[in-house]
C-alpha cells in the first residue's frame, strides 16, 4: 500500500496536469469521452461569453427593449 502511494506521488511529481489528464482520458470508455468533450466545449463557450459580459446588455435592459418594441410601458414594472 505504501509503495503504491509513493509511486503515485512520484508519477504526479514528474507529470504535468495536461499529461495526467491525457493519461486518464485515454483509459475512459467512449461515453465518458463524449461527456468530457461536451463539458470542455461548455467551458469554452462560458469563458467566451464572460469575456463579452461587460459589453452586452443586461437581461433587464433586453426586457425593456422588448417591452418598447411590443408597445408596452416598461416603467409600470
Amino acid at each position: 500500500m505504501q509503495l503504491a502511494k509513493l509511486r503515485f506521488l512520484w508519477i504526479i511529481s514528474i507529470m504535468s496536469t495536461q499529461e495526467m489528464l491525457l493519461s486518464e482520458i485515454k483509459n475512459q470508455p467512449e461515453p465518458v469521452l463524449r461527456e468530457v468533450w461536451h463539458y470542455l466545449r461548455f467551458l469554452t463557450r462560458q469563458r467566451e461569453e464572460e469575456a463579452w459580459a461587460d459589453l452586452l446588455p443586461t437581461r433587464k435592459i433586453e426586457q425593456e427593449v422588448l417591452d418598447i418594441l411590443d408597445g408596452h410601458d416598461s416603467t409600470s414594472r
